[in-house]
């Protein structure tokens, strides 16, 4: 892995905040310029035809995806905090724009175009007021087993969409599975032409990248394609080319609308801003895991939210980070947003001057270039220390996996980010219950299953619960306690209750502890609670429950088991009042 530069990407300065470059650009290193131009050429040229399918995608004509990738680009390098992410259109936000336009708009093709820059503009604006709020944090119960699922996921959905590209079959559209059943049962339409373009650039990017691994040979590659395609009969066999492409800088305005048209759109807002951020999150999480740097969940709001609204002010489509192009981006050694400011320059340049070199650019190796660069997104040895270390966060991951394969990208992170909430529910509701008893020569308590060799009282039950006290989870360690009891084989006189493993709890625990004192007092047994948290304690007080427990002044399971002792097994009296503060 190559080195990854050391840059602030934080400040205390609200406008350094805001505005991430002003802590990068001013520590940028001459020796990362080579890098973050390659990656910005080679990322230009790949995403010049891929633009023109996902705006062909949305039902919107060619310069539509070509403005959202010239614009949005410039937007996250201001804005953004990942150093590898490229954003732009992609063909999960393509679909689901086209789906929800039409229900919205007629079959007037300059209506549609205005009313696909208008959801732009209002996913920008969902973005930017989820900034203001602070609603960054809920990426946070995205989980690393999920993301990791979902790398692996999104990798193979992504290079899926290009089989039909590579096998030169036209019509392998729709989700994953429906791809895959396309392309098996129309192999007979293989143009093997393509297919063997599209494996040379496979072979070729495999062996290079061994070989010399900092050399830009995707980018080699492409121009390699494009002579090959305008000096040899290569053009006459059926290899899909993108064709010509439109030039001219997008036209700055604000799309015509009214209200009825805001209102029609929101639901739709509301689902590609959705879709984007999550979705977006992955990809910057994903290169910000790998490369070990932080990114700011919160500022990505804002960049996501800047990015659509300039989108939409010059007549292109929502964007999000694409996996893709970010995956491209990172293979081709991008050190620093600064690759996404090069490949929008020579994006605009591209548009407005030489559109007509990438008219012969072939299918078959662009789809090369997708697969080699998602190929790396697939971290088996991580999804193997998952099975090994955490089987039920490993299937958690095949589970976000597998749901971005069946079902799409946004269901396939929910699906995943769900599971994780369940189990962390479950987790929180089931806590561990232990018995205690004294570790030999000391004055220390341990678990008396691990430790067998641990020492015990006679008439004395020392349990804990390894989690804080809250209602979802008090009965069933008040199960667990009377259940412990059951199966002593000596009658049991003192439970000594230790919640040093118990940081909070709330008025369900104070209403537990109380019932379970009475339940025991009437089986002749004493509950005493040792160890409490000052925020444990401070509640107890709260509810005047100090006058309820009979706790010695230290509160110290050893303490309290041998005054117990020595006052001949009897109840003995003190306090919760008497306990220091803290």
């Amino acid at each position: 892995m190559n080195a990854v530069p050391q840059v602030p990407v934080q400040s205390s300065s609200w406008l350094t905040r805001c505005l991430p470059i002003l802590s990068w650009a001013p520590h940028y290193q001459g020796k990362w310029l080579g890098a973050d131009v390659l990656a910005g050429v080679t990322v230009a040229a790949f995403c010049i035809p891929e633009s023109m399918a996902y705006a062909g995608l949305a039902g919107l004509p060619p310069q539509a995806g070509l403005y959202a990738s010239l614009l949005a680009v410039f937007a996250y390098v201001l804005f953004g905090t990942s150093r590898q992410a490229a954003i732009g259109p992609t063909s999960a936000l393509a679909i689901l724009v086209a789906t929800g336009l039409a229900g919205v708009v007629s079959h007037d093709v300059a209506r549609y175009g205005e009313m696909a820059a208008l959801l732009a503009i209002l996913v920008g604006l969902i973005a930017i007021v989820a900034r203001v709020l602070r609603l960054g944090f809920l990426v946070n119960f995205i989980s690393e087993s999920v993301l990791t699922g979902f790398s692996a996921g999104a990798a193979i959905y992504i290079g899926t969409t290009q089989l039909g590209k590579l096998f030169g079959i036209e019509g392998a559209t729709g989700e994953f599975t429906d791809r895959i059943y396309f392309i098996v049962t129309h192999l007979g339409e293989t143009n093997l032409y393509a297919l063997t373009l599209g494996l040379f650039g496979i072979v070729f990017l495999l062996l290079t990248e061994k070989l010399a691994p900092k050399v830009p040979w995707a980018l080699v590659l492409v121009a390699l394609s494009i002579l090959l395609m305008m000096y040899t009969t290569l053009n006459a066999a059926g290899i899909k080319i993108t064709g010509q492409i439109p030039s001219g800088l997008p036209p700055m305005k604000l799309p015509s609308f009214s209200l009825a048209d805001v209102q029609a759109l929101l639901p739709t807002a509301f689902a590609v801003f959705l879709l984007s951020y999550v979705e977006g999150m992955g990809v910057v999480r994903t290169f910000a895991a790998k490369h070990k740097y932080p990114v700011d969940a919160n500022q990505e709001l804002l960049a996501v939210g800047a990015a659509n609204v300039l989108c939409g002010l010059g007549a292109a489509q929502p964007v999000g980070c694409s996996m893709s192009r970010s995956a491209v981006n990172d293979e081709s050694g991008a050190k620093t947003p600064l690759a996404g400011a090069i490949c929008g320059i020579l994006l605009g340049v591209i548009v407005l001057f030489f559109t007509g070199v990438f008219t012969n650019l072939p299918e078959p190796v662009l789809a090369a270039v997708v697969i080699i660069a998602v190929k790396g997104l697939i971290d088996i040895p991580a999804l193997l220390r998952l099975y090994r270390v955490s089987p039920k966060e490993f299937w958690i991951a095949l589970a976000a996996m597998l749901g971005v394969l069946v079902f799409g990208m946004l269901e396939g992170v929910m699906i995943g980010t769900v599971l994780s909430l369940l189990m962390l529910v479950w987790r929180a509701s089931n806590p561990s219950t232990v018995l205690l008893g004294r570790i030999p020569g000391s004055e220390l308590y341990s678990d008396l299953a691990r430790h067998p060799e641990n020492e015990t009282v006679p008439g004395v039950m020392v349990f804990r619960a390894n989690a804080g006290l809250f209602y979802a989870n008090v009965s069933k360690i008040k199960d667990d306690l009377l259940d412990a009891i059951e199966r002593q084989t000596a009658p049991v006189k003192l439970v000594v209750f230790d919640l040093s493993s118990s940081p909070y709890s709330d008025i369900a625990a104070a209403e537990m502890l109380l019932d379970l004192q009475g339940e025991l007092q009437e089986r002749g047994i004493t509950l005493k609670l040792s160890n409490l948290t000052g925020e444990v304690r401070d509640l107890l007080r709260r509810d005047g429950l100090d006058l309820k427990f009979d706790i010695g002044p230290r509160a110290g399971v050893e303490s309290i088991v041998r005054e117990w002792s020595a006052n001949g097994g009897k109840p003995v009296t003190g306090r919760l009042s008497n306990l220091p503060q803290g």
